[in-house]
């Protein structure tokens, strides 16, 4: 009971109040937020640390290339001038061949004690034949003679100086399979500085850049660049084939790419001394290895907020959302007609407030609409008499236009003949006051209008007509035919100078009274008929009575779709009504106001 209590005092607050308890638990949102934020920055932090570290490991592992290349190349220049070497080029063809180059042999192995990382020298004649010492293996020759090497024509306009290239261009083939650095030189002669043959440095890539076995493979990597050539590839192969499809040149100092499921930073640098490109890439699982922790505690507190959402979440679907959301339902009801009531919540906060308003709202409207649809029925009469009364003077007008050009023309036995048909056409027009007639006399009305026409224009025009005589009975407003007629006359035959023909249709099609006026004339562009199935004035291209009889046929039937135009210039015009059977019967009369 007390629970219920509790419950029913809660519901009855206002609204206000609710979110003032449902927004305490954002609290925890917030802190989870925080968490986010400083995860971020230590992130970024470390990530910024890392970066710097790597760059300065990166550019002291390239000093230190640099230095120890550099040492080999000294010590090169001075190999080059010693008698060993000089002797062995300059004296290949002499008996003493053997002696010197046992002499030279042992001069290379005591140079090689001086230089640590080559791990084999080769000084070799212009013929190709060579001597060499080596701490394993000695590489062996790929090619008949060096002219054929890559590197040929470079080295002889270098002059003397060194040259690097990876394994020699593939020059020389060595059997382990590793890479080597491989330093060239022209040597020349002491005496006349002609060249004599060539010498061949080789250091391990492994040994010049042994600090990459101290890596962490699983989350670093390292790679040695010259130009296209790779010194030493990257141990990941996704990284390997990332850098294949990428210009290391264009390659800024410091970028990322997304390789495989894997995300790495990149960073570069560049040596001034040999021209290579040293890239670093640190895999970013290394930065989340290094705070696990403070992830597994991240999470178990976002997981605590994301429960404390969900209970935000519920709580405000049930005592906000849902409620709005079932009065706005109730609410859109009356887009269709249904006034009714929205029962949403039966407590007082401002939800229950808003729709107590509502409800009242929507008595009020129901009054005004019952109101409004009265008055509308009122008005539509008022419209209908009113556009009656006005096609009367408009018809009388242009027949009595009729009668003046036969009496000023001296035609006075055909006037007579005209005013007699006129007083016809009145007593058949005026039907003792009826507003609907049936279509038979409609027709009449028609026909005695037509045959005052064709006194005042003999041989211009002929009438056809197509009836169905079952639809004769049907009854219609008055006056909706003939000024179709009128405006197939003067605004289709007339203008075109020419015999034409006006057809006058009536039959059921379909449970409907289909009338249609047709004619030859001249037609109407599309923009006169959207004028005149366009509610508002009349247009000034087009006579009164087409445009008001199509308005009181709207407003008789209550509905716009009714008539349908069919006209092209220069072809003729189809005006065509099509009325619902039902609403031709005898209940449709209305008695006059």
């Amino acid at each position: 009971m007390y629970f219920q209590h509790m419950k029913k005092a809660f519901l009855n607050l206002s609204l206000t109040s609710k979110l003032k308890y449902i927004y305490t638990a954002l609290i925890f949102l917030c802190i989870s937020c925080n968490l986010l934020i400083l995860y971020g920055f230590f992130s970024r932090e470390m990530q910024k640390n890392l970066s710097t570290m790597a760059s300065q490991t990166v550019e002291t592992v390239s000093h230190n290339v640099d230095s120890s290349l550099s040492v080999i190349s000294k010590t090169s220049t001075y190999l080059l001038g010693t008698a060993e070497v000089q002797n062995y080029l300059q004296d290949g063809g002499r008996a003493e061949y053997a002696i010197l180059s046992r002499q030279l042999r042992n001069s290379l192995y005591l140079t090689m004690e001086s230089m640590p990382l080559a791990s084999s020298i080769i000084v070799m004649q212009p013929s190709g034949l060579y001597e060499g010492a080596a701490r394993y293996a000695m590489p062996s020759i790929a090619m008949d003679s060096p002219e054929d090497a890559a590197w040929y024509q470079e080295l002889c306009g270098k002059k003397g100086a060194p040259i690097l290239t990876v394994n020699a261009d593939g020059y020389l083939s060595f059997e382990d399979g590793k890479n080597y650095v491989t330093l060239i030189r022209l040597i020349n002669s002491t005496e006349d500085a002609s060249p004599l043959g060539y010498l061949f440095i080789n250091i391990s890539v492994d040994s010049l850049l042994s600090f990459t076995g101290e890596k962490d493979s699983a989350f670093t990597d390292f790679c040695v660049t010259s130009g296209d050539d790779v010194i030493l590839p990257f141990s990941d192969e996704n990284l390997n084939h990332w850098l294949a499809e990428t210009s290391v040149d264009s390659l800024p100092a410091e970028t990322s790419a997304a390789l495989n499921h894997n995300r790495y930073m990149l960073l570069k640098f560049r040596t001034s001394g040999m021209d290579w490109n040293y890239i670093a890439a640190i895999n970013h699982r290394l930065f989340t290895g290094q705070h696990s922790a403070f992830i597994l505690i991240s999470a178990i507190i976002l997981l605590i907020s994301f429960a404390f959402f969900l209970l935000i979440a519920l709580s405000t679907n049930r005592f906000i959302t849902a409620p709005l959301y079932r009065l706005m339902n109730a609410m859109k009801k009356t887009e269709a007609g249904d006034f009714s009531h929205a029962g949403v919540t039966p407590y007082h906060d401002e939800i229950g407030q808003l729709q107590n308003t509502y409800n009242d709202m929507v008595d009020k409207i129901r009054q005004l609409l019952e109101s409004k649809v009265s008055e509308q029925k009122r008005l539509r009469k008022a419209e209908l008499n009113v556009l009656q009364e006005q096609i009367k003077p408009h018809f009388l007008y242009n027949s009595l236009g009729a009668i003046s050009y036969l009496v000023t023309s001296g035609q006075n036995d055909t006037a007579y003949d005209l005013i007699i048909s006129l007083s016809e056409y009145y007593r058949e027009s005026l039907s003792k006051g009826d507003k609907i007639i049936s279509l038979s006399t409609e027709i009449n009305i028609v026909q005695n209008y037509l045959k005052l026409q064709k006194v005042r224009f003999p041989d211009l025009f002929t009438d056809e007509y197509e009836l169905q005589e079952d639809v004769l009975s049907c009854r219609i407003p008055k006056l909706i035919l003939q000024p179709l007629v009128e405006n197939s006359l003067y605004h289709g035959i007339i203008p075109t100078c020419d015999y034409g023909t006006i057809k006058i249709r009536a039959c059921a099609e379909d449970d409907r009274l289909i009338l249609s006026v047709s004619d030859n004339g001249v037609g109407m562009p599309e923009e006169n008929l959207r004028n005149i199935l366009t509610p508002g004035p009349d247009s000034p291209s087009q006579s009164f009575g087409l445009k008001g009889t199509i308005e009181r046929m709207q407003i008789f039937y209550d509905t716009r779709d009714i008539c349908r135009i069919d006209s092209r210039p220069d072809e003729g015009t189809t005006i065509i009504f099509s009325i619902p059977l039902d609403k031709t019967e005898n209940r449709y009369e209305q008695p006059d106001a």
